[in-house]
């Protein structure tokens, strides 16, 4: 059973189907379809079955599903163990694009100035897909909002940002609340202020950028719930007012988040002792 056809097993599984199995792993479809044939004759059982369009795991897929996860992570520790004692390694690194703009940078200078055993390669999603990566090993390490409890999960908070309501300046605007897409932290705050204020009837709007948000509401079209330090240094801080937020929490707890049996925690621990620094 060669790692990587139980690569692009668990490939298929993770991205809903073989088009997005083959994208991730940078190949042509037929040859993943060629190496599932190839493990279904070598376990001699059909590891799929096709519900309409959708792929589904059969009963000996979803078993062979749990020693994949167990053996990729194995192969992953024996790989990065074997980089870190050569005393250099690439820290795959996740956040969000809005972490990546405003409390990444000088961390990130930093961690190549001081550490330079380190090459930090970086992957942006949202808060809620970067536990997923986390936890099946596309990244080593996340940065993100609102750290949920999770059994594998070590979680070192990081930095407590402040949250403030965003109003264009001349305090004119529609009432639209503006906030990111689904798995954004600030997202949530947003909703949790929105019930507890008591708007719950004013309209949601969907943006996929913070510079969006911020734009739309320097425009007057609405308002937002998000971290101040959203605002302060952007190119629409001066056409925005911003205050601490009457309702709900006042802070979004920023974590650094990683599995338990990392093998390259120093080097996470070095990242998240820099950001608590910083």
């Amino acid at each position: 059973m060669e790692i990587l056809i139980l690569k692009t097993f668990k490939a298929i599984v993770d991205e809903g189907g073989i088009k997005g199995a083959a994208e991730k792993l940078n190949t042509v479809q037929s040859n993943v379809t060629n190496r599932i044939k190839k493990l279904e004759q070598e376990l001699n059982t059909k590891l799929f079955t096709l519900t309409g369009r959708k792929l589904e795991l059969t009963p000996s897929g979803k078993q062979l599903c749990e020693y994949a996860d167990k053996i990729l992570q194995l192969e992953y520790q024996a790989t990065s163990a074997i980089l870190s004692n050569k005393g250099s390694y690439e820290l795959r690194i996740g956040m969000p694009e809005t972490f990546a703009a405003v409390h990444m940078p000088l961390a990130l200078k930093q961690l190549k100035d001081n550490y330079a055993h380190i090459r930090a390669k970086i992957f942006t999603d949202t808060s809620e897909r970067l536990v997923f990566s986390v936890l099946n090993n596309k990244v080593d390490c996340a940065a993100i909002g609102n750290a949920p409890k999770h059994e594998n999960l070590e979680v070192i908070p990081v930095v407590y940002e402040e949250l403030v309501m965003v109003t264009p300046l001349d305090g004119d605007h529609y009432p639209v609340l503006f906030v990111r897409d689904e798995g954004c932290g600030y997202r949530k705050h947003a909703l949790v202020w929105q019930q507890k204020s008591g708007r719950v009837n004013d309209e949601l709007m969907i943006m996929s950028s913070a510079d969006g948000v911020l734009g739309c509401v320097s425009a007057g079209l609405g308002y937002t719930i998000i971290g101040k330090n959203m605002v302060v240094g952007s190119r629409y801080e001066k056409s925005l007012c911003i205050r601490p937020v009457n309702f709900g929490p006042k802070h979004v707890e920023l974590s650094i988040v990683y599995r338990k049996d990392c093998p390259l925690e120093p080097g996470v621990l070095a990242l998240a002792n820099l950001l608590k620094t910083n």
